[in-house]
């Protein structure tokens, strides 16, 4: 679906990719749906559950949407709620930590539509709508 028509996604309709063992991903705004600068989506973390320590070849926003998040950015760590937003510029390392009783739900947004994600321990470069295809 490639134009420049508005659109509008629905979450139930939008197939989950696998990360990081539990962790699910969906992703709904990217080049694939008309975007020429933008990519955004939800991740669920389940509880005691992380994201590895990465960074992107861009800009990112994160909003909290259901628990509370642990967000360790740049080797510092904050607590985000419900409906608190962060900005992370980029190439600053970053995760976000559910050490809660009930899935943390995330909604980002990536401020290139070829974002990447690359893990701090591996080294490794991803493209951020290529990550299905890789065993992270």
């Amino acid at each position: 679906m490639l134009n420049n028509k508005p659109a509008i996604f629905k979450e139930k309709k939008i197939k989950s990719i696998k990360r990081f063992g539990t962790v699910v991903t969906k992703i709904f705004v990217n080049k694939n749906s008309g975007s020429k600068s933008m990519i955004s989506g939800t991740t669920l973390i389940p509880k005691d559950k992380s994201i590895n320590l990465h960074y992107h070849n861009c800009e990112e926003a994160v909003l909290v949407l259901k628990g509370t998040a642990l967000a360790e950015i740049n080797k510092k760590k904050y607590t985000l709620k419900e409906g608190e937003v962060c900005w992370i510029p980029a190439k600053v390392p970053h995760r976000f930590i559910n050490n809660n009783k009930s899935n943390l739900k995330i909604y980002w947004t990536y401020a290139n539509v070829n974002a990447t994600r690359t893990d701090v321990l591996t080294k490794k470069t991803y493209k951020i709508l290529d990550e299905h295809k890789k065993k992270l």
